[in-house]
């Protein structure tokens, strides 16, 4: 874990621990959600607005991915 910055978190995507390009998995790591509740915000958002498929394929694009899985993201984005 980098203990460089702050609080130690950075918003990448977990590639290891993905659907579909390990998005939600990185939002849930960095704000310390589980990452199903995270999925779930995702398809809502899909659903009810639209915005939710056009930010996850920015994010998925433009986020960076971690080289490996944090050693702490059981614990802060629930497996």
């Amino acid at each position: 874990m980098d203990t460089g910055s702050g609080s130690g978190r950075k918003l990448r995507r977990v590639k290891a621990k993905r659907w579909l390009g390990g998005v939600c998995a990185g939002v849930g790591y960095w704000l310390g959600l589980p990452t199903w509740l995270v999925r779930l915000v995702w398809v809502l958002l899909l659903l009810a607005y639209g915005v939710g498929g056009l930010l996850y394929v920015l994010l998925w694009i433009f986020m960076p991915v971690w080289d490996r899985v944090p050693e702490d993201y059981d614990e802060r984005a629930g497996g």
